[in-house]
Order: structure tokens, then C-alpha cells, then sequence
């Protein structure tokens, strides 16, 4: 398993981690359904793919996860994470998460935030275990559902 980083203009590699983790994933648990993100032509995946930067695990030739960071604010936080079921438990999360760290930290940040669901347990055990811890601060996605999210932080040393 290797994970890299995919240049904004592999934008097909994008499409396929990103509709991946959408057909995978509860609807609502990102903020595009699977049906909207099918059917972006190129130009949307191209846009959709310059506002961050994704990092791919793959297996092979097989994009097995992907994870992304965007700022916010100024400040740098975990978008997009998903890995295939198969590939759950074998380290691949930890090596997005860490991927999307150093990339904070090679552009001077001394924290990464993100974003996860109120009753992820799954997501939330892999984010403590990973140093993350709530900052307090949460929200209303109003996306899809009325779901509300919680805000976590890891300090980058």
C-alpha cells in the first residue's frame, strides 16, 4: 500500500477516491451525495479538485482510501477521508491522516482540525486514537439531514 498525494490535474484519480467514498458511506456523511457528484462533468471535478489537496491510498492499482486538506480560516483541516471496508484496521487511515498532517506542517501549522459526525463512533474512536480531541465547538450541517458535527483538533508537533 502506498499513499500519495494527486496533483490537481489527475483529476480522474480524484473522482474515482471521491465517488468511492461516496458509494460507501452513509448518505449525509459528506456533503455531496453520490448522485449529485456523478454527474459533475469535467470541469466541476477539475474545480472540485483544485480547492484541496487529496492524497489516495492504493493498493496496487486499486484507490483504497483518500483523505484531503482545505483551509479554513487560515487554518488547515482533514476533508474527505474515506478507506474501502476491506482495507479498515491495516493502517491505511493513519497514513491518510498523517499525510494530510504533514502537509500542515511542511506550511508552518501548528494545528490540523476536522469535522465529524455526532454518532461516528468509528471515526471518532480513529481520530482520538490519532491524537485528535474536540475542541467544543460544533454545527448544524443542514446538508442532507439536520445532523450536527463536532470539531476536533491535533496539535502538530
Amino acid at each position: 500500500m502506498t499513499v500519495r498525494e494527486v496533483p490537481p490535474q489527475d483529476w480522474q484519480t480524484v473522482r474515482t477516491a471521491r465517488l468511492a467514498a461516496l458509494a460507501g458511506s452513509t448518505p449525509g456523511t459528506f456533503a455531496t451525495l453520490l448522485e449529485e457528484a456523478q454527474g459533475w462533468d469535467e470541469e466541476h471535478w477539475k474545480q472540485w479538485s483544485a480547492r484541496r489537496t487529496m492524497f489516495v491510498a492504493e493498493s496496487g492499482t486499486e484507490v483504497i482510501g483518500c483523505a484531503g486538506g482545505i483551509r479554513e480560516h487560515g487554518v488547515p483541516v482533514l476533508v474527505s477521508m474515506f478507506v474501502e471496508p476491506a482495507a479498515r484496521g491495516t493502517g491505511v487511515s493513519r497514513e491518510l491522516i498523517e499525510a494530510v498532517a504533514d502537509w500542515a506542517r511542511a506550511d508552518g501549522h501548528a494545528e490540523l482540525r476536522l469535522w465529524v459526525l455526532d454518532g461516528n463512533t468509528p471515526a471518532e474512536k480513529l481520530y482520538r486514537r490519532m491524537g485528535f480531541a474536540p475542541t467544543g465547538v460544533s454545527r448544524s450541517t443542514g446538508v442532507h439531514a439536520p445532523d450536527t458535527e463536532y470539531e476536533m483538533s491535533l496539535a502538530l508537533h
